[in-house]
């Protein structure tokens, strides 16, 4: 008798344990769906500052685009605002390097934020009154000693070009005390014949989010620009690109290329660096 009790209550044990762990199933299922549905890339993007308000229409400006690179002259030297006050160099032909003879008091105090629009259209306007064509340049940003500006064109902003750039040498008095100028010309469609395919807006933040390049609650900015392509010959070769920057800090491309798009994610530092073989080369 006493064994029959023992096991009775054994049974009811584990009848009563079964019970419960049926219980615990059902909302630990329904937790796991939800957290699936939270992490899906709509749930994602709803939670994105900007993504809203981008335009879901593919681009009507998806096209290939070429250019030359611009040999500097001495008649270009001539040109130069402020000659008299600069030495200048063009002996590497496709870059004008001047120095100033005093340095020169920037209009603005450093250090500035880059989206500081007043201090951004200071340094433009020195640009434009201090350097051969500095009003087609457009400042990006500052990297050590070195404020960058890229080169703009009608058809956009070029970024991240090698050959459409204007360094300008700060010392550590923020003084400007040079500066190092390429330049390119003949921008125009390509005329290959490429039927590229088109991409809106949403369709280019949709391809950073499926990398995980965008999350929960980010913010974004995206405008339309130009990005230099891989060069299968003697031209300069763009192709047309979002620029998505991320919480104001990270910027990535996405290029619009003819087979299927890429996503670049260039930095300061790593541009700048690219550039220094070539120097050392052709020195």
């Amino acid at each position: 008798m006493q064994w029959n009790k023992i096991k009775l209550t054994f049974i009811l044990a584990f009848l009563i344990l079964n019970i419960y762990l049926v219980f615990q199933l059902f909302p630990q299922e329904e937790t796991e769906q939800l957290v699936l549905e939270t992490e899906s890339p709509d749930a994602v993007l709803n939670t994105v500052t900007g993504y809203k308000e981008l335009s879901d229409e593919p681009t009507d400006t998806n096209q290939q685009y070429e250019a030359k690179k611009r040999n500097f002259t001495e008649d270009d030297l001539d040109k130069v605002p402020n000659r008299e006050e600069l030495d200048l160099d063009i002996s590497e032909s496709t870059k004008l390097e001047a120095t100033f003879q005093d340095p020169q008091k920037l209009p603005i105090e450093f250090p500035i934020d880059d989206d500081n629009d007043e201090a951004v259209r200071e340094l433009e306007d020195f640009v434009k009154d201090n350097v051969l064509f500095g009003g087609d340049y457009t400042y990006w940003g500052r990297q050590g000693n070195q404020l960058m500006f890229f080169q703009k064109v009608d058809e956009g902003q070029i970024y991240f070009n090698p050959n459409g750039l204007l360094l300008v040498t700060i010392n550590e008095d923020y003084d400007v005390t040079g500066y190092t100028q390429t330049y390119i010309k003949d921008f125009k469609k390509s005329d290959d014949g490429t039927e590229l395919k088109k991409y809106s807006e949403k369709q280019a933040v949709q391809a950073l989010q499926s990398q995980q390049l965008i999350e929960y609650n980010d913010t974004i900015e995206v405008e339309k620009g130009l990005y230099p392509a891989i060069e299968l010959s003697s031209k300069l070769n763009f192709a047309p690109a979002y620029k998505i920057t991320v919480n104001g800090t990270k910027h990535y491309f996405y290029l619009l290329l003819p087979d299927y798009p890429n996503i670049n994610t260039p930095t300061e530092s790593s541009f700048l660096s690219r550039l220094q073989p070539e120097t050392e080369q052709t020195q």
